[in-house]
């Protein structure tokens, strides 16, 4: 009979709906599994895997070869082989020797049965008789029971000992049989010890030197869904626990899971391997298991930077070293910027940046070259003096006290100074102010020509005087080239005129550089004033890092007259402008 019951909907079109709808479900599910199991990181370990088996399998090869060709190999497999056929002809002796040994083997299985039995049963006999001569029970029995029983476990291990020693000498027999072989088979094993393990690993890792077994193993454990209890392919990772990350204001241990990409990272085995298979310049320094920063402690973005959590090529905040690189990365990796991570990876020329962190205090640091001389560089050429760093805080500045500048020096070599700090010394670390780009066009010009004029008047009119003592006569400036030869100076300074020949430089030049650059020091001060300066340079300024030479007056004089000797022409000729009173109104 047919349903009456009234309804607001079709329930035949409903079914067909539930059933278009599971279907759909069901798809979206299937698809939800497959981009899950089609990881972008599968594809560098699948290719990694590949790397390995070609090395593996040419190591393999070339320890066959190593083999083939040692002589000492050779020798003994030939030895081997002929103790082998020896043994052959000792087959019915050893057949023997096993079938006695077999015997024995179960006659003394019988003996010591037979040993144990009776110790138990001694072993009551003792408590029983122990607890007869507390009153419970007939002592004498007891003992008279116990006493049978000791001689009869006595008598048991006897024999056992005899059988067990027959056993022994029996073992001792077929062992000496076999002694050659083994002394044979022992050293083979030690020369190719190599070889045997490369096989052993290339069988654990090359499905096609797998057994049976393990190729079935090899291809279920990396199926979808069952992935999850022993995959080949996975997710790898280190958690350094005692740095934390700050996610969502929870503070999270640091988790680095670089490794699933660069598998070959601490291998030394894979230097020559492409990336990001290649091994991490100096493992002795970084990431390798006995070194300062060991992987497992450290991980990879403590130094690097970047996402540490991320598997992905975009998500690890990787940073290109160029725009060339950027473009390439654009189209091999479909790469962009995380704009919303706050530590990007560093580019490779500034990796040695994350030293910093840890290593601030212990310049230079060994293997980071272009960060120490960064720093060196910076203490050097005193950035802290216009800029703020925690470092350097309340360092003295690099730069000469100005104090007492009229003594030492010139309003007209303090123009041209100013102006142009190069043209009087090419290699001095004084920055150029003026003449650069941003003000180098022609109204530019005439004003800055003004404010060197306010700086000099300035520096010369806050001048404190500096009483110096008189210039002795007959100074000799040969002698004074000796003396600034042998008495430590060039330690210091250095006399170099010409540009072209200045070495790179590094931190063995700048601790070469402790004072300025000797050259044409006629030009920028008198003879008095070197001469007071080198008999006691803290007279001038109290902290000054140049030492007192307990030089003697005459000395003094002699290096003052050969330092002074020297002038730089081209820079006197300079002609300096006149003070425009207008343009200064217009600066102040």
């Amino acid at each position: 009979m047919i349903d009456q019951q009234e309804r607001y909907y079709n329930i035949l079109k409903l079914n067909r709906w539930f059933a278009l709808s599971s279907l759909v479900f069901a798809g979206i599910f299937i698809l939800t599994f497959a981009d899950d199991y089609q990881r972008p990181w599968k594809k560098f370990q699948k290719e990694f895997r590949s790397v390995e088996i070609e090395k593996i399998s040419n190591n393999l090869a070339e320890l066959n070869s190593n083999l083939e060709s040692n002589d000492e190999y050779n020798t003994l497999q030939e030895r081997l082989s002929e103790a082998k056929k020896k043994l052959q002809g000792k087959v019915d002796e050893i057949d023997e020797l096993n079938g006695k040994i077999k015997e024995v083997d179960a006659e003394r299985y019988r003996m010591n049965q037979n040993h144990q039995f009776a110790k138990a049963e001694s072993d009551v006999a003792k408590y029983t008789a122990d607890q007869a001569r507390h009153g419970n029970g007939n002592v004498e029995t007891a003992e008279k029971n116990l006493k049978r029983l000791d001689a009869l476990t006595s008598g048991f291990k006897l024999e056992l000992e005899t059988v067990e020693k027959k056993l022994e000498i029996l073992q001792n027999r077929l062992a000496d049989l076999y002694a050659e072989n083994k002394s044979y088979k022992d050293e083979l094993s030690s020369i190719s010890r190599k070889r045997n393990l490369a096989v052993r690993k290339l069988a654990k890792t090359d499905p096609e030197k797998m057994s049976f077994s393990n190729k079935i193993a090899n291809v279920v454990r990396d199926l979808p869904v069952l992935d999850f209890i022993d995959p080949y392919y996975e997710v790898k990772q280190v958690v350094v626990k005692d740095i934390e990350e700050d996610l969502v204001y929870l503070g999270m241990p640091k988790v680095d899971r670089c490794m699933t990409c660069h598998m070959g990272i601490d291998n030394k085995d894979f230097e020559d391997a492409p990336q990001p298979y290649t091994t991490h310049p100096n493992l002795d320094q970084m990431v390798g298991a006995n070194s300062p920063h060991p992987l497992s402690e450290f991980g990879c973005t403590t130094c690097h930077a970047g996402r540490g959590r991320g598997t992905g090529f975009n998500t690890t905040a990787h940073s290109p070293s160029s725009l060339e690189q950027a473009h390439e990365w654009e189209e091999k990796y479909d790469w962009h910027r995380m704009h919303h991570w706050d530590n990007p990876m560093f580019t490779k020329q500034n990796m040695e940046a994350g030293c910093f962190k840890c290593h601030s205090g212990n310049m230079p640091i060994d293997g980071a070259k272009t960060l120490s001389l960064g720093m060196a560089l910076v203490e050097r050429t005193g950035c802290f003096g216009c800029h703020k760093m925690d470092r350097w805080e309340g360092k003295p500045k690099t730069g000469p006290n100005l104090a007492k500048v009229a003594s030492k020096t010139t309003k007209d070599w303090t123009w041209k100074w100013i102006n142009s700090p190069r043209d009087f010394r090419h290699n001095t670390w004084m920055p150029h102010f003026f003449n650069v780009t941003n003000n180098s066009d022609p109204n530019s010009l005439i004003r800055t020509e003004q404010e060197i004029h306010s700086i000099t008047a300035y520096l010369f009119n806050k001048s404190e005087s500096f009483p110096m003592d008189k210039l002795p006569r007959n100074a000799d400036a040969e002698n004074g080239q000796l003396l600034v030869a042998s008495v430590g100076c060039m330690g210091c300074h250095e006399i170099q005129p010409d540009a072209v020949a200045e070495e790179p430089t590094s931190i063995q030049t700048l601790r070469r550089e402790q004072g300025p650059n000797l050259i044409g020091l006629g030009s920028k001060s008198t003879a008095q004033w070197v001469y007071n300066w080198v008999r006691d340079p803290a007279s001038f300024h109290p902290e000054t890092k140049m030492p007192n030479l307990r030089l003697t007056r005459q000395e003094a004089a002699d290096i003052a007259a050969y330092l002074t000797q020297d002038k730089n022409n081209e820079f006197d000729a300079q002609e300096i402008p006149g003070v425009n009173e207008e343009i200064l109104d217009d600066i102040a």
